[in-house]
């Protein structure tokens, strides 16, 4: 019964970071998408906490069950849950040390040139201005790790590959990363995804952060450059060279410019049909109010289902709810 519970528990949450899928498909604010997103990916910490105090607040209504097997249902469930939280961090922590280390080796500092338009653009964005590196890699490379100090990390191929105004383009793309902190909230999901990797709702909320964050970053980069086409040349090049290639663009998985993707070929058409180069999202004042009540609406229910559904297979089992609140007290 500690498992019927616990998977009952898992099911609510999943229905419940559904109901928040739902709400993101009228939600059009960039910013308010990704706090809702990190919400659903929190979420399931609260089936981690449920199946945690069900052994206690059951415990008197499984007496039936022999003690071996009563302790190891108890514990089984959550410690396992634990587990998988506590490796997914880990192996977040491990991927990122050495994607770190992989920079800090194979990096070399920038020209003077480069370290030019960058401060150009760093000053236009009024962005403090991170640390720029080069690395010899013979394919299209572009990414920003790190976490108190940002570092971009430019492969040799888009040196040698992309005019001045791509690579401008490319940059104005990589330091809105840095301006969103893009890279700790993708460090983050990850984490969040692979620790919750069995509530389906993690993986598409996932996706979606990975997705929409090349979008906005594109339409940030636009506004900064007003040359939306040179970013659509760049990526173009770098569609072509992945198409070209049976190598995947990557390393010590960080989050690239673009990959071998079809979501790029969307990316790239979106940029040649921008007519306006600043096109916000539309947003009004009463979006964060209403998304943060909307929110705070579902988690209640949420809460209330779960104690409902506590209770009901509390009676089902044949433990009466007020006795057992009796014993508590």
């Amino acid at each position: 019964m500690h498992t019927l519970l616990g998977l009952s528990s898992i099911l609510l949450v999943f229905l419940n970071g559904c109901i928040h899928l739902y709400m993101l498909r009228s939600l059009a604010d960039w910013t308010l998408r990704r706090v809702m997103q990190l919400f659903v990916l929190f979420i399931p910490f609260f089936s981690l906490g449920v199946n945690a105090l069900h052994p206690f607040l059951s415990h008197d209504c499984f007496t039936e069950i022999p003690s071996s097997w009563g302790e190891l249902l108890e514990v089984a469930l959550p410690s396992g849950m634990l587990a998988i939280v506590g490796g997914a961090f880990c192996w977040g922590m491990i991927r990122w040390l050495f994607m770190l280390r992989l920079v800090a080796r194979r990096g070399f500092p920038a020209s003077a040139d480069l370290e030019k338009i960058t401060t150009r653009l760093c000053k236009q964005l009024n962005l403090r201005q991170p640390r720029l590196l080069l690395c010899v890699y013979h394919g299209p490379l572009a990414f920003t790790c790190g976490i108190f100090r940002p570092t971009i990390l430019l492969s040799s191929w888009m040196m040698e590959q992309l005019d001045q105004q791509e690579l401008e383009g490319v940059l104005a793309h990589e330091l809105k990363h840095v301006a969103r902190k893009d890279y700790l909230v993708v460090l983050l999901a990850t984490i969040l995804r692979d620790a919750f990797f069995y509530i389906p709702t993690s993986w598409i909320v996932y996706r979606q952060i990975q997705r929409e964050k090349e979008i906005i970053c594109d339409d940030l980069a636009v506004e900064a450059t007003h040359r939306p086409l040179a970013l659509a040349s760049a990526l173009a090049k770098v569609w072509v060279h992945a198409t070209d290639t049976t190598n995947s663009v990557s390393i010590g998985g960080a989050q690239l410019l673009a990959e071998a993707h079809p979501t790029i070929h969307n990316r790239i058409q979106r940029l040649m049909s921008r007519r306006n180069p600043a096109t916000p999202a539309p947003s009004t004042q009463s979006a964060p109010a209403m998304t943060f009540r909307a929110s705070i609406a579902t988690l209640l229910l949420l809460l209330a289902v779960q104690g409902a559904n506590f209770i009901l297979v509390l009676v089902l089992v044949g433990c009466v709810p007020h006795s057992l609140l009796e014993n508590l007290l």
